[in-house]
């Protein structure tokens, strides 16, 4: 914490650090027990669906939420990030439902747990500011999507690697303009102060997000 109040692009950069390093040291990097020791083989059919399940419902709640921030984004650039980003989680979430309707016979049927339904249905719809949205978000969140889908790349089916592929080049993306923008407009020591609290907060949620989506 003892960053706040430095020069926004040494803010950012430390902030990106603290994130990655909880990652790492919390687990958010997923690791998944698939019951044997080769790491090259295949992801298990339940283990897919499962991810798929909850990759579905994240980018589709992610389109809705982000569309609620249009109306109070000010800035043009940001705008034009965001809307971006929303035909990108809307691709997502259609790309992914297809592969997810190979091993479900109903796509929409799947009921996430009351604690991703916080985190994407009412925390991360109710940031207020830009600083926390980019932080909490493009930042805390994206970043743990793109890791794992750099972790599972070579354990999925042959005929999703190509679509996991551009999609973690989006995420990417996600990430790179969210701490653009935010070296751009996180300057003053309140306005840091606010995307530090929001990023602990997003931390400490996925955190139980995480563990309900390893242990169901």
């Amino acid at each position: 914490m003892n960053f706040i109040g430095t020069d926004s692009e040494t803010f950012v950069e430390k902030l990106y650090e603290m994130v990655m390093e909880d990652q790492k040291d919390k687990g958010e990097k997923l690791t998944i027990d698939t019951g044997d020791s080769n790491e090259k083989e295949e992801l298990s059919p339940f283990i897919i669906k499962h991810w798929l399940n909850f990759a579905v419902y994240y980018e589709k709640a992610a389109t809705h939420f982000i569309g609620g921030w249009l109306k109070t984004t000010e800035k043009s650039d940001a705008l034009v990030d965001f809307a971006h980003q929303i035909e990108d989680e809307a691709n997502h979430y259609v790309w992914l439902r297809k592969y997810l309707a190979d091993y479900v016979e109903n796509p929409d049927d799947f009921t996430p747990p009351r604690e991703w339904v916080y985190l994407m249905e009412e925390y991360y719809p109710g940031l207020k500011t830009l600083e926390e949205r980019l932080a909490a978000h493009n930042i805390a969140s994206e970043s743990a999507a793109l890791g794992f889908m750099e972790f599972a790349l070579d354990r999925l089916p042959e005929k999703m690697k190509k679509t996991i592929d551009k999609i973690s080049k989006d995420e990417f993306f996600h990430v790179t303009f969210g701490k653009t923008l935010l070296k751009k407009y996180c300057v003053t020591e309140e306005e840091q102060q606010r995307a530090y609290d929001a990023t602990v907060e997003a931390m400490r949620i996925m955190r139980e997000a995480r563990e309900v989506f390893v242990n169901i």
